[in-house]
């Protein structure tokens, strides 16, 4: 079940932080992944979360699992004749939940999940589809109420806006309308819940529907979230994740995804089959006899046929037009395949020579020497481009109809039929095929009856049935050896191949004898099987041979027993990969050994798949436990120990946390698996001709996989080996260190600082650090580790002209908490209690500290504290560093600076708590507030220590406007208070005085304006030519 329109979670491998807004956030799968994608590879899907971001994840990629599906509604899932027996609804859509003790008990997912219906220690079953006939047994819901979750996103309830699959002009109002969900609901009989009813503020009065899942589209995403009720997530199903499940063999389909196929003629019989296959629609007799395409093939076995416009193939023009894009459903019975011939087809001759007669007319004519091949079985010599066919029969060859022939199901049935032994069933079939040739109602091959002769409805009936059963057979007997093989019957399998040693290249499905002999370890049969000649080097659809399959099984003496043979060491499937990258991949040490020991000839190792990736690469993802030597060396190495001890914790993190399924493995793991890959990494490290300069296609060489990764022991061993390695870069000019840091490894990253001494300030393309993106990802703790420990510049610009300051205080993402404690205890004493708990402020100070800088503005013109909006918070940071501040203004302490008001008398005062000089005495009056910092002045002081002014005086100002609503006793503190009055009203009238008087001669009243703005007196403007305060040409004086 991997379709678009999927409603999911975070599943069992999820690690990719609050890309989903959050556990139980839910979002829809909108596109899946392709072979050779570099966006989305095979195995991976990409997912339109709720909350707006998009993005992929893996569904089986690389052995992991990010998702599991919480509805699978949308896609069309319904059980049409299942009652729920709690909210009694009729046809179950999505999942099914049925009671395993009692008797025919049915839930839906709502009921089960949200409402906790029925009996909660009664186990159940899930089915997922309605034809799936065995379900999934679930544990009882009381013994996973730690697992419960509350469903989040755009549910009745919810405040939307338009998302990225918007199509709808503006039905919203506009961009950014917000909107209310009144009710998600079914689109028809399409899907279900699937789309959802909207309101919009600027029409509440209507509702209109917009997509969330239908047909993998997604018209919305939430401002604020809804609610949907609780799920046990571990009840829910893995996305991607095979479960394997026994199929009968008679559900094997002959027809596939875009066959030629003709439905039959005769409207009763199509009737009849499609009883409970569909059922029958009056429109559907409009394409009796036509040509389609199977569009998809249901778990059950029907087939849905699409028809187009001018399909009509030469059929009869008086009926009625097919529809454009038309699909119906039909039992596999009412169709037949339309085979396309290809030179060297086994076919057999129509036996009727009156329809034959006619059916030549046009196509190569009659010639009265075919009355001696009616019925008879030939070889197709050549497809002509008109599409007829020259068949040679008995040494004779004709020009003839593709309608008057049948492709035989068996290649192998002349063989057989020629062999003097008839009692094997393959060549009773065949035998069977060739004598049913002459009874074909041809009108299922031409789609009206050719020569005019009425159909058979009882013939047409009985050919059907044995056509049905004919391939069924086919399917059995091909595929009895290769189950019996796969079973390890060794007499069966020997006995079959001494009737017919030609049985050896059977097939079920794709898939032959050797290949699941050699899978399931069955050495003996391997070896009968290779003494009649299997083909060693046979592949099923995947590419892959008995050698991969052997690897897949992990099975090292079957792998040996194949070289020993001649099988192919270097033989790579279609994704590209080889025996080893399999071994590597499942972390198979004794099937690893194995291929690396064979000599002639010796393995690639260097090989590369698809993706650019080999072998050497895909060791990053094995699995080490327990701690190794490299903790001991960044002891040495002098490491803080508060870090050391957080890299440890980390490290036995992984060791709980890393415990990754690998593709088609059991929990029950073989003895040659490997559990601690080290002795596999060590080995296959260990070869002579390790290339370790290659790089894959997304530009990664091998430690930089590794970093990225966060496999510390595979970074360790590879320092060791390749320090060289450690500076490179990738195209965009990411390091191995951008790439453990960007992630968040801490120990990859201390090791390459340590051991590998990496560059601590090397840049990328875009000139970031690896602090810019360690700090921009809020890894707490590796920045921590770069700054204090490594003394990593905090003074970087990158290619925006950002500090690493403005990206931690501008971006909306929350650090780590792992050093929250480290950090506020041990650092930052003074930070307010009130801080300590964000984050991204505790980072902050950090980096404050750390002589960040807090007047360098980016390519927006912005400083770090413009990004401040809290006035107190700002303070902070400012008192926090005073003394880089002042290094920033004043980096000359010996000459002052001229005043930044007037430009013309040295800035000497002082201002309190900020510390900056940067104003005259003259023109620091008036300021309130430090025009360089924006802190509030709580004093100033003149160049000789003597206090200017501050709020002491500046509030007993006004004092002589308030009405006294106290008495004192004590005449000495009245006076005191009067003459500070008196003072600081004589201070007031000066400083009026003074502002009204010429700033030149400071005697007479200021009377001429400049256009500048400045003014003087009349007699000290008139001989001025500049202006004497901005120097500013004068040109008009009123």
């Amino acid at each position: 079940m991997l379709e678009i329109g999927l409603r999911v979670v975070r599943g069992p491998d999820w690690k990719w932080a609050q890309q989903d807004d959050g556990e139980g956030h839910v979002g829809t799968v909108v596109e899946l992944g392709k072979p050779g994608s570099n966006t989305s590879p095979d195995k991976t899907v990409v997912v339109q979360w709720d909350s707006g971001s998009r993005t992929n994840y893996r569904v089986g990629y690389q052995s992991a699992y990010d998702l599991r599906v919480y509805d699978n509604a949308p896609i069309g899932v319904r059980h049409p004749n299942v009652i729920c027996d709690a909210c009694r609804s009729h046809g179950i859509i999505g999942m099914r939940w049925k009671c395993a003790r009692c008797f025919d008990f049915d839930l839906c997912t709502h009921c089960y999940m949200a409402l906790d219906k029925h009996d909660l220690t009664h186990p159940f079953f899930r089915f997922e589809t309605a034809t799936n006939t065995q379900g999934v047994k679930v544990p009882p819901r009381s013994q996973s109420l730690d697992t419960r979750l509350i469903a989040k996103g755009i549910f009745k309830g919810a405040v939307v806006v338009r998302g990225a699959d918007w199509d709808w002009g503006d039905q919203d109002g506009g961009l950014g309308g917000q909107g209310k969900v009144q009710e998600i609901k079914g689109w028809e009989n399409e899907s279900g819940r699937s789309v959802a009813a909207v309101a919009w503020l600027h029409n509440p009065h209507v509702a209109n529907v917009y997509r969330v899942g239908h047909k993998g589209k997604v018209d919305l995403k939430y401002v604020h979230e809804a609610k949907n009720g609780q799920y046990y997530k571990t009840h829910l199903p893995v996305l991607g994740e095979h479960i394997e499940r026994l199929v009968p063999p008679l559900e094997i389909s002959q027809f596939s995804v875009g066959d030629k196929v003709r439905v039959m003629s005769d409207i009763d019989l199509v009737k009849q089959l499609q009883e409970g296959h569909g059922g029958w629609n009056i429109r559907m007799s409009d394409v009796l006899g036509k040509e389609g395409h199977v569009h998809r093939v249901t778990e059950r076995g029907d087939v849905r046929v699409q028809f187009h416009i001018g399909d009509d193939n030469n059929q009869d023009q008086s009926s009625t037009s097919v529809t454009q894009q038309n699909r119906w459903t039909f039992h596999p019975g009412a169709l037949s395949k339309i085979h396309s011939f290809t030179t060297g087809d086994q076919v057999i001759i129509c036996a009727d020579e009156q329809r034959l007669r006619q059916a030549q007319k046009g196509h190569g004519e009659w010639s009265h020497e075919m009355i001696s091949v009616l019925g008879k079985q030939g070889r197709v010599l050549q497809v002509y481009g008109d599409g007829d066919i020259r068949v040679s029969v008995n040494g004779q060859s004709f020009t003839f109809n593709p309608q008057c022939c049948v492709p035989l199901t068996t290649t192998s049935s002349s063989s057989l039929l020629n062999s003097t032994s008839h009692n094997t069933l393959q060549a009773y079939q065949a035998q069977q095929q060739m004598e049913y040739a002459s009874s074909v109602d041809w009108s299922l091959q031409g789609g009206s009856s050719i020569g005019g002769g009425t159909t058979n409805s009882s013939s047409c009936k009985q050919m059907l049935i044995y056509n049905t059963l004919l391939g069924h057979n086919d399917a059995l007997s091909s595929s009895a050896i290769v189950r019996d093989a796969a079973q390890g019957k060794i007499q069966a399998v020997r006995d079959a191949l001494n009737k017919n040693p030609q049985l050896v290249e059977s097939r079920s499905g794709d898939k032959s004898a050797l290949m699941l002999a050699a899978h399931q370890g069955h050495i003996d049969i391997v070896k009968i099987l290779l003494s009649h000649g299997a083909n060693l080097e046979q592949r099923d659809a995947d590419g892959d041979t008995a050698l991969h399959y052997a690897c897949f099984g992990n099975q090292p003496d079957c792998i040996s027993l194949l070289l020993s043979k001649g099988a192919d060491i270097n033989s790579i499937n279609s994704t590209g990969c080889s025996s080893l990258h399999i071994a590597i991949n499942k972390q198979l040490l004794e099937c690893t050994k194995r291929l690396l020991g064979h000599q002639q000839p010796s393995i690639d190792v260097n090989l590369q798949d698809i993706y650019g990736d080999t072998a050497l690469h895909d060791i990053a993802n094995t699995r080490v436990f327990g701690s190794f030597t490299g903790l001991d060396e960044l002891t040495s190495c002098g490491t803080h120990p508060n870090i050391l001890n957080l890299i440890k914790e980390l490290e036995e993190a992984r060791q709980q946390t890393s415990l990754v399924p690998t593709e088609g493995t059991s929990p029950d793991r073989s003895n040659n698996e490997c559990v601690d890959g080290r002795e596999l990494i060590d080995l296959l490290l260990s070869v002579s001709n390790v290339n370790f300069n290659l790089k894959n296609k997304r530009g990664f060489n091998v430690l930089h996989h590794a970093a990225l990764k966060g496999n510390a022991y595979v970074t360790w061993r590879l320092i060791e080996l390749c320090r060289q390695l450690v500076d490179s870069k990738k195209d965009d000019g990411f390091s191995s260190l951008h790439l453990a840091c960007l992630n968040g490894h801490l120990l990859v990253t201390c090791l390459l600082l340590r051991c590998g001494h990496a560059t601590v300030e090397i840049c990328n393309s875009r000139k970031q650090t690896p602090l810019h993106l360690a700090v921009a990802q809020g890894h707490s703790s590796i920045v921590i580790l770069l700054v204090r420990d490594h003394r990593a510049s905090t003074k970087v610009l990158d290619e925006d002209g950002d500090t690493p300051l403005h990206l931690i205080l501008s971006k909306s993402q929350q650090s780590d908490e792992s050093c929250l404690t480290l950090l506020a205890s041990d650092l930052i004493p003074q930070m307010p209690v009130d801080y300590r708990q964000t984050p991204n402020i505790v980072l902050a100070a950090f980096l404050i500290k750390c002589d960040a800088p807090l007047l360098v503005k980016n390519r927006q013109n912005k400083l770090p504290l413009d990004y401040v909006s809290d006035q107190k918070l700002k303070e902070y940071f400012i008192l926090l560093n005073r003394s880089t501040i002042i290094k920033q203004v004043m980096p000359n302490t010996s000459a002052l600076s001229p005043c930044i008001i007037c430009d013309e008398c040295p800035a000497d005062i002082l201002f309190e708590p900020c510390k900056h000089k940067i104003s005259c005495k003259d023109c620091c009056i008036k300021m309130k507030r430090c025009i360089l910092c924006q802190l509030n002045i709580d004093a100033k002081y003149t160049h000789d220590g003597q206090l200017l002014s501050s709020p002491s005086i500046n509030a007993t100002r006004h004092m002589h406007r308030l009405p006294s609503t106290t008495t004192t006793s004590n005449n000495n503190s009245d006076g005191e208070i009067i003459s500070k009055v008196v003072r600081d009203l004589e201070t007031k009238v000066q400083e009026l005085e003074d502002g009204q008087s010429c700033s030149i001669c400071m005697e007479r009243s200021r009377n001429v304006a400049f256009l500048c703005g400045h003014t003087a007196c009349s007699n000290c403007a008139h001989p001025l030519k500049t202006c004497h305060i901005c120097r500013k040409a004068i040109t008009k004086k009123n």
